[in-house]
């Protein structure tokens, strides 16, 4: 058992250490307080997820397995855990309505991505593509102020603003699934897609910030700031296991029937909206899946950790 293992295991411990056996349907106070006591261990254990997270999702995975589950075996199902998965365990250990600011913070802590600093850049979809479902839940939500053109009002207001508004129009208890379809909708971020990237050798980087990104990762779309544009250029770590600086021609042709084209600006693969709106989800589907595709069919050896690479260092890729 290694270091970290027997780190976790014990760090996981403690949290674990005067828990109550019986599951209650709702977190108490005390329960909440537990896992606040043990937030600072974060700063000196080196974990995939924060403490908190690890926590609320092994205490569902023993109350899924009637307790007749080792600790291990809880860490090691969750270390297996898709991030999607990761989060929609913590929300059912959470029981009780999630306000919108701690839906932020779930965000943060299982993806690593800063939906505040989307919201203050003002990155990501734009303000004039909300869904018609946002601006209505945002309007009746605001019906009772006096405000005189609420279009414009809505279109001054931050993405995390528009948050807040439409969770409180929304009211109840909201899932998981639906938490991510909000978040896509106003933010721009694709919680489902993004779960997935893991282990795919794509690294995403998007609203100024790293969605995804992993050591064994062969390529990088990258987007701009509103998601008007996206570009694709080979990771460090292709570049140095392959000797190629430039994406494979069979890859190249796979991203011109998209529409990219090749920048000399960016020294990558190009693309952006003609209408100036941001990137449908449909079209990223299709540029990650074309990218996804490739790397199964020409690199899945990249991806494996100390493999060895030189079939590929001198070939070019159709």
């Amino acid at each position: 058992m290694n270091r970290l293992r027997k780190l976790i295991i014990v760090a996981a411990t403690v949290l674990l250490a005067g828990a109550s056996i019986s599951y209650s349907p709702h977190v108490s106070h005390a329960e909440s307080h537990k896992e606040d006591r043990y937030r600072h261990l974060d700063e000196h254990l080196d974990f995939k997820y924060p403490l908190p997270i690890m926590f609320g999702v092994i205490m569902t995975l023993k109350k899924e397995h009637k307790y007749d589950l080792s600790l291990s075996e809880a860490i090691d199902i969750l270390h297996s855990m898709k991030k999607v998965e990761v989060m929609d365990s913590y929300l059912d250990f959470r029981k009780h309505k999630v306000e919108s600011k701690e839906i932020r913070r779930i965000v943060k802590q299982v993806y690593d991505i800063d939906l505040e600093r989307v919201s203050e850049l003002g990155a990501g979809k734009q303000v004039s593509t909300y869904p018609k479902e946002i601006t209505d839940g945002v309007k009746l939500k605001l019906a009772d102020e006096s405000i005189e053109d609420l279009d414009a009002y809505i279109q001054s207001l931050t993405k995390v603003e528009v948050m807040d508004l439409y969770l409180e129009h929304y009211g109840k208890k909201i899932d998981g699934p639906e938490i991510r379809r909000v978040v896509n909708q106003i933010f721009g971020v694709n919680l489902d897609g993004i779960s997935s990237l893991e282990g795919s050798g794509v690294s995403l980087f998007s609203k100024d910030q790293w969605i995804s990104q992993y050591d064994n990762d062969l390529f990088v779309v990258h987007t701009g700031l509103t998601d008007v544009d996206v570009w694709v250029y080979p990771t460090e770590y292709f570049i140095e296991k392959t000797g190629r600086t430039e994406l494979p021609i069979g890859l190249q042709n796979g991203l011109k029937a998209l529409g990219f084209e090749y920048s000399e600006e960016k020294d990558a693969l190009y693309y952006a909206n003609p209408t100036g709106e941001s990137v449908p989800d449909q079209f990223k589907g299709h540029t990650l899946g074309t990218i996804i595709g490739f790397i199964k069919s020409n690199y899945a050896d990249l991806l494996k950790p100390n493999s060895d690479h030189k079939n590929h260092e001198s070939k070019d890729v159709d």
